[in-house]
């Protein structure tokens, strides 16, 4: 499944194309193709393997006979269509317009213009049915279990599988997931979240630090100063509808503290991560985190699974005695690597790349495409909490 918009911008002015394709290229995560128009084509569809989200068309002086050709292809063969010609040209508006031109334009285009055109194409895909991320949520049964090295590393895995990934770092006081990646947040999660309830897929951008591999991160930046316990749940909602609306894939990265924002994230998650090591004081964590997602939150044991970090079959906390503690719950387990992990945070630079063979590695790919098998509770509808009250900063 796709997410960026594709745009197919076609014409026969060279230059004038190039410099369009920049300005489209300039508002967002938008992937930009370009035909230039030659000899007697006049059909801009002609041999074009699949349909773009949108084709703007430059028409120049056989505008007529480019506006039939997109007229008399069949409705379903036909993108939206924006066209740039020159004004006054009643009757080139007019085909235009029986083209299914949703807009005309005049050269020369402004950044407000082709926006708002961006936008709508956005909201119109934001309410296509089917088109909803699946959210993974990452929590430590007990601090520094490794949920961060998991969510990163999972994300990271996900965005090479050429699926729309967003990593979000939701602790708003100590995130250091942009340490994973070498970026540094600029108008990140705290002002993202303050501009909620106006956000679009495009507007979003504009708070994420894309890595080279393509995955998006949103986390707080170096100068934001606010608690979890400030951040509206309400506000967490509408974030999560912007980003599934928009991507493959959300992993949530949660700090170790239930409160609304945090019980939010675990009730709309398709999936809970629970990372925990071995050890008895894991072990008691993991068993009152677990009675809360279950009893607390109503999330189906089918959504949780215990992923053991640093995992030693020597270990006098077995598989076994974590199972036992914690029924019901599917188990996965990563092998100690601790040098590995701890260079590839202090480089910046995800397992997948520096160690690609290393045990650890190949766990977490394992782990990610564990995910992917259907669970018994994948299609159950999730339950608000009973005991809202209970958790402070619910709003």
């Amino acid at each position: 499944m796709r997410k960026r918009l594709e745009i197919l911008l076609a014409g026969r002015a060279r230059e004038e194309l190039k410099a369009l394709e920049a300005l489209l290229c300039s508002q967002g995560n938008i992937q930009v193709s370009s035909v230039l128009m030659v000899n007697g084509c006049v059909d801009p569809l002609e041999g074009v393997a699949s349909l773009p989200d949108a084709l703007v068309l430059l028409v120049g002086d056989r505008w007529e006979a480019e506006l039939t050709a997109v007229q008399e292809r069949p409705a379903s063969e036909r993108p939206p269509l924006l066209v740039v010609g020159p004004k006054g040209n009643v009757e080139m508006i007019r085909l235009a317009m029986r083209a299914g031109a949703r807009d005309f334009f005049s050269p020369p285009v402004d950044d407000s213009e082709i926006m708002q055109f961006l936008r709508e194409l956005a909201n119109d895909r934001q309410q296509e049915p089917g088109r909803v991320a699946r959210t993974t949520a990452v929590i430590n049964a007990k601090g520094g279990s490794g949920a961060s090295l998991v969510a990163a590393n999972l994300a990271h895995r996900l965005a090479h599988r050429e699926r729309d990934t967003v990593l979000v770092d939701m602790d708003v006081q100590f995130g250091s997931l942009p340490l994973y990646f070498n970026l540094v947040p600029d108008h990140g999660l705290v002002r993202a979240l303050e501009s909620a309830d106006s956000l679009d897929g495009l507007a979003m951008e504009a708070y994420l630090q894309r890595h080279e591999s393509g995955l998006a991160l949103l986390a707080s930046s170096p100068g934001d100063h606010l608690g979890l316990g400030e951040v509206p749940e309400t506000r967490v909602e509408q974030l999560l509808q912007v980003l599934s609306g928009n991507n493959d894939e959300v992993v949530i990265d949660l700090p170790r503290w239930l409160n609304g924002a945090t019980a939010c994230v675990l009730e709309h998650a398709d999936q809970v991560l629970m990372v925990m090591q071995q050890s008895v004081a894991h072990l008691h964590d993991a068993q009152r985190l677990r009675d809360i997602l279950i009893h607390e939150l109503r999330i189906s044991p089918a959504r949780i699974s215990v992923v053991v970090n640093r995992y030693d079959r020597k270990n006098d906390v077995g598989l076994g005695a974590i199972s036992d503690a914690l029924p019901g719950l599917t188990l996965h387990t990563l092998p100690n690597d601790f040098k590995r992990a701890s260079h590839s945070i202090n480089v910046g630079s995800p397992l997948r790349d520096i160690a690609p063979k290393a045990p650890l590695t190949r766990q977490l790919k394992e782990l990610a495409e564990a995910l992917d098998a259907p669970s018994p509770g994948a299609g159950m509808a999730r339950k608000r909490s009973l005991l809202g009250w209970a958790l402070p900063g619910r709003h």
